[in-house]
């Protein structure tokens, strides 16, 4: 995907006379940060891919993969690690099962769950892949100094307080 200048939108300053109360700097500020996630979004689909694995199976391997333990975790832990619904994360397990990069393990004697785990196979894949990964997200975190990281990240706790806003519930 192309990298594109983010627009200063004339509307917006119409915009701030029609609606009461709009804070249109507030707004202006934010349309950077949606044209980085765009592009951050796209960017991230393409290295998943390059990898092999969509980006939903590459969430639930990284949560078995930091799970504390060998005894994995259930598909509605993982989902809810993964921000999906539990019918979702079922074909994500299935495909991954189908990959030979997790297994189903039983719980106990209530057959209506099961833990999922990893395989070998999965540990070898993230093993040979996780080097090129954290090299890119240090690659990316190095277009700021030490302290704008520090700062940065200070700013992005802000805003994933107020992410809520967004949600209708």
């Amino acid at each position: 995907m192309k990298s594109s200048i983010c627009p200063r939108f004339e509307k917006l300053q119409q915009l701030s006379r029609t609606i009461p109360g709009l804070d249109r700097d507030a707004v202006a500020a934010c349309v950077p940060l949606l044209y980085f996630y765009k592009e951050f979004d796209a960017a991230l689909e393409q290295h998943y891919q390059a990898y092999g694995v969509s980006r939903g199976r590459w969430q639930v391997l990284m949560a078995l993969y930091k799970a504390p333990g060998d005894d994995g975790l259930t598909p509605a832990e993982l989902a809810d690690f993964a921000g999906v619904t539990r019918a979702a994360m079922t074909g994500l397990v299935d495909g991954l099962v189908e990959t030979g990069y997790v297994t189903r393990g039983e719980v106990g004697d209530d057959r209506r769950t099961y833990r999922v785990r990893l395989t070998g196979r999965a540990t070898d894949f993230l093993a040979s892949v996780l080097p090129d990964h954290l090299r890119r997200m240090q690659d990316l975190m190095h277009a700021f100094t030490p302290a704008e990281r520090d700062t940065f990240v200070e700013l992005i706790e802000k805003l994933r307080s107020q992410v809520h806003v967004f949600r209708h519930e």
